[in-house]
């Protein structure tokens, strides 16, 4: 009962608590792999995210986390290959494929 009740409090508390992408990384294209065959792969990148299981929290904190990363790498596109909400218990993460593409 009181691991609901905590469960419970941490998802109202985190009503909200998404991270918005820097300028740099909310500037990178998501796109499909087709579009990047004339591009250079950068790196394969796993953004992670503090919270996992809150709604689809976890994957949006963890897709803003692999994108900030693949802005410091100076990227210019990235193909999502998976995303995972998490759980209660485990945080979310994403995984990219970060490109630049001329």
């Amino acid at each position: 009962m009181r691991r609901l009740l905590t469960a419970i409090t941490a998802l109202l508390l985190c009503q909200g608590c998404t991270t918005n992408p820097s300028t740099q990384a909310a500037a990178i294209e998501e796109v499909a792999a087709r579009q990047v065959t004339n591009c250079t792969l950068i790196s394969t990148i796993t953004g992670k995210s503090l919270i996992g299981g809150v709604g689809s929290m976890g994957a949006t904190n963890a897709l803003v986390d692999a994108r900030e990363q693949a802005s410091g790498l100076g990227a210019t596109h990235i193909v999502v290959q998976s995303v995972d909400d998490g759980s209660i218990s485990a945080r979310g993460t994403a995984r990219v494929r970060a490109y630049k593409c001329n």
